[in-house]
């Protein structure tokens, strides 16, 4: 049985994925500000499909036990995913920063932190009852 406090924070993660990916996938023009390219929109919107891919996985397995061993694929690859993307938004800042590159680097950040705490310290969001 999984837990409730981590089937609830990975249930909220998930819907944060699944409608920034919306967004991206739909209306990338908008949310990338300053750079309204053929490639950016491109770029943008394959973002999307991959944050609506972690989302999909996220909200699939909101009910399973997850943190340690358990559901170890699922934790580590949305903790990679969320980890790398946060370092790569650090690393190459765009000139013009956008409330939709703090937004989605906020999501990214906050995923890795929790993420990093299922996959390395369980116990800290109680997977393990």
């Amino acid at each position: 049985m999984s837990n409730p406090v981590t089937s609830k924070v990975v249930s909220i993660y998930a819907v944060l994925l699944l409608v920034g990916g919306g967004a991206l996938l739909f209306v990338p023009d908008v949310l990338i500000a300053g750079d309204a390219s053929p490639q950016a929109s491109v770029l943008g919107q394959l973002v999307g499909a991959a944050l609506l891919g972690f989302g999909v996985m996220g909200w699939t397995a909101r009910g399973l036990v997850l943190g340690g061993i358990y559901g170890r694929a699922v934790v580590a690859g949305l903790q990679a995913f969320t980890f790398v993307a946060t370092l790569v938004l650090l690393s190459s800042r765009p000139p013009t920063v956008a409330l939709a590159y703090w937004l989605l680097l906020g999501v990214l950040a906050l995923g890795a932190v929790l993420f990093s705490i299922l996959l390395f310290r369980p116990g800290l969001l109680g997977a393990h009852d």
